[in-house]
């Protein structure tokens, strides 16, 4: 067994999937397999193993035509505002899923597609170190975090480090705020952290409300189980059912202060009764070697893999299979000879065997295929064309010579993976359909670039939403002419005449195509191209819009209802109480601030970015008066204006408007629900709003700064 995990980030970034690929590695290589971690497509094609197994699937596509796994064990709602992720997650062989509701998701996206569902359990899980308890009198509570997406749990952290049952890890400038309860930092070597918490003697598993409203586990609980460590934990749904009374739960409901009093409980008991408390961590340490250790986990991959591989069309054809009744076409660019031989090896390579190939030259060029190489192909029909045709005029000659049952486009920098072709005639005869098409790798453009510290511009994921087939542009979107496979007695009547376009004939073949009739989909990538779907759309848009003036639009396209919006986030999502704060009124969009009354004086809680938002969003409506900011500790001025607690203007605020503009919702209501302010505002929602405008202004921004014929390429 030969295993890669694709690990996205770069090597020096902190995040718990760089600790995540080490524990794996090891685990990997304890059970004998070959293993290794790498970033770029490069580097799996190197290695060469049976499987790829993907840490972030959101962030990066499958890059290979390797058999590619993902570990679905984050919930969707951490992605949900970014298309590109979905995308991502979409694209890949199979999914390691965290929970029957995250494989059931998979299954219903997949509904209408040909794939099969490849599907394992997987959590984010550690070795098998088991590490004796060391649980004493003296014990702190072991926690790490990166804070990469602010200052998780402030109150409740506070007090415990300010009773000093806390020993804090991670980097020291994300823990500023506490550096009386942090113990130092720790590197990510896959046994440092574990180690670390098996010394602490007890550690505290918290999770985000999604992880609880999903039922899907972080990693802490089982590294705090490899190190014997006393887990003191929140009611989720997989610890209670898998870990049952071997942990010590707290209700994280009632808000941080009452949770910080009921986790002080659990320490001073399990600091009077240490030999207790070792018991419980043992118990809990045999559940997790039997269920739940990496190497555990790992033991159904074998069979996996070897079950998997027929059904993705990745087993060869044996030896004396007929040739397939595919044509490909392959226009060739002047000096593009070496990138048609590369097109050619891929297509002799596809498992589904021999396949034939029509090879369209311009004037000129005398090259040959070697003897070899066309033996390999089902058929091989080499036409020349006049150098002075556009190139969509190259693609259409190829097209009519083509006269095989079903036939599809390979333009110049494409390579087709091994199962290409096997998966796109299994989908279009499970479906019943006369057109199909499967995902392929794109080029991805800088504005589509998410900062998370990757370790390459990677191409994105195209053919995982429904195509729409409303307009050339529309059906680029949606997928690749690349990734297409037509029957030919559904194409002939589009070639009768020759639209004489450019580089976006294929676009425009594409859209014709689709909207004809409904495509199939065989639901896998199987294809990376080095153009991207929309390729000279832009510069024959004009005629474009005449070749498709007297054109029906298709019905369901015109019937086809909008994309519900995601649902409004009324607070982070480390928020212990969101339900508290979605029955606060709220402020979503500037209009919202009209129903302010303009007779009362505002007060902000919040001094930091999202206080400053609404500070200037405020200065818009001369008819309101913003009075000060609410801050939970700190007093004094922030943008000339005083800053101070709401326990010391308790009376002028009940006679004020108070706006909550922080990301701690739930609990910054309740704390004035003590001061007599029940029904603050809720500018949440607009804070997001407004740092998700900018973003897209500025990756507007820098897109019109681009040259216009430039785009990331894949690795």
């Amino acid at each position: 067994m030969r295993v890669a995990l694709l690990e996205p980030f770069a090597i020096d970034a902190e995040w718990a999937e760089r600790e995540l690929s080490l524990r794996m590695l090891s685990a990997l290589r304890a059970k004998g397999w070959e293993a290794a971690i790498v970033r770029r497509a490069a580097e799996i094609e190197t290695f060469d193993p049976d499987l790829v197994v993907s840490l972030h699937p959101q962030v990066t596509p499958k890059l290979t035509g390797h058999l590619t796994m993902a570990c679905d064990w984050n919930p969707p709602q951490l992605h949900a505002s970014h298309r590109f992720f979905a995308r991502n997650e979409r694209s890949y062989d199979g999914w390691l899923t965290a929970n029957e509701g995250m494989r059931r998701r998979m299954a219903d996206l997949f509904w209408p597609t040909a794939r099969p569902l490849v599907t394992a359990p997987m959590y984010p899980s550690s070795p098998a170190l088991a590490l004796e308890p060391r649980l004493a009198p003296d014990s702190r509570l072991f926690y790490i975090g990166s804070n990469w997406d602010g200052r998780r749990f402030p109150l409740m952290l506070s007090l415990l480090a300010q009773e000093g049952v806390l020993a804090l890890h991670g980097r020291r400038d994300r823990w500023e705020h506490l550096a009386d309860a942090f113990t130092g930092e720790l590197p990510f070597d896959g046994h440092s952290v574990i180690e670390r918490a098996n010394a602490c003697g007890m550690g505290l598993c918290l999770h985000l409300q999604p992880h609880v409203e999903t039922g899907i586990p972080n990693m802490r609980i089982f590294e705090l189980s490899a190190a014997g460590a006393l887990t003191i934990a929140g009611h989720h749904p997989f610890i209670l059912e898998a870990f049952g009374d071997s942990v010590l739960y707290v209700d994280t409901a009632a808000g941080e202060l009452e949770t910080a009093e009921q986790i002080l409980a659990h320490v001073a008991w399990a600091r009077a009764n240490p030999a207790r408390g070792r018991a419980m961590a043992r118990a809990a340490q045999a559940i997790f070697l039997e269920k739940f250790s990496l190497e555990v986990l790992f033991d159904p991959l074998p069979d996996l893999i070897a079950e998997a591989r027929p059904r993705l069309g990745l087993t060869p054809a044996g030896n004396g299979t007929p040739p397939v009744p595919v044509d490909l076409v392959l226009p060739v660019d002047e000096g593009g000879w070496d990138d048609a031989v590369q097109r050619l090896e891929a297509v002799a390579g596809q498992t589904a065997g021999r396949v034939g190939v029509v090879l369209v030259l311009p004037d000129g060029m005398r090259e040959s295929v070697p003897d070899g190489l066309a033996r390999r192909l089902a058929s091989l029909r080499i036409l020349t064309t006049a150098a002075e045709q556009p190139s969509g005029s190259r693609l259409w000659s190829g097209l009519r010579a083509a006269d095989a049952e079903w036939v599809g486009i390979l333009p110049p920098g494409a390579r087709p993976f091994p199962n290409h072709v096997a998966t796109l005639l299994a989908a279009a005869r499970d479906l019943g359909v006369d057109g199909v098409h499967g995902g392929a790798l794109q080029p991805m453009l800088p504005e589509e670039m998410v900062e998370l510290y990757q370790a390459e511009l990677r191409p994105t994921a195209i053919g995982f939403d429904a195509v729409d087939a409303a307009s050339p542009a529309s059906t680029a979107a949606t997928l690749h002419p690349a990734s297409l496979l037509v029957r030919r007695a559904r194409l002939t009547p589009l070639l009768r005449r020759d639209p004489e376009l450019g580089d976006a004939a294929a676009a425009f073949l594409a859209n014709r195509i689709a909207a004809q009739a409904p495509l199939g989909c065989s639901g896998l990538l199987t294809m990376r191209v080095a153009d991207r779907a929309e390729s000279g759309l832009a510069a024959e848009q004009e005629r474009l819009s005449r070749l498709t003036t007297l054109t029906p639009v298709p019905y369901a396209a015109m019937t086809a209802p909008s994309p519900p919006p995601p649902p409004e986030q009324v607070t982070c999502y480390f928020d212990f109480d969101p339900k508290f704060a979605a029955r606060l009124p709220r402020l979503s969009r500037e209009s919202d601030f009209a129903a302010l009354p303009d007779d009362r004086p505002i007060y902000l809680y919040g001094a930091s970015r999202g206080g400053r938002i609404l500070q200037m969003a405020l200065g818009k409506w001369e008819n309101l008066t913003l009075a000060g900011f609410l801050d939970g500790v700190r007093k004094g001025k922030a943008w000339d204006l005083s800053v101070t607690t709401p326990e010391a203007v308790a009376d002028a605020l009940r006679n004020a408007t108070v706006i909550i503009s922080s990301q701690y919702v739930s609990e910054i209501a309740k704390r004035l629900l003590r001061v007599g302010i029940a029904d603050p505002y809720n500018a949440y929602p607009f804070i997001v709003q407004h740092i998700w405008s900018e973003a897209q202004s500025k990756a507007r921004r820098e897109e019109a700064r681009r040259p216009r014929d430039t785009c990331m390429h894949p690795v």
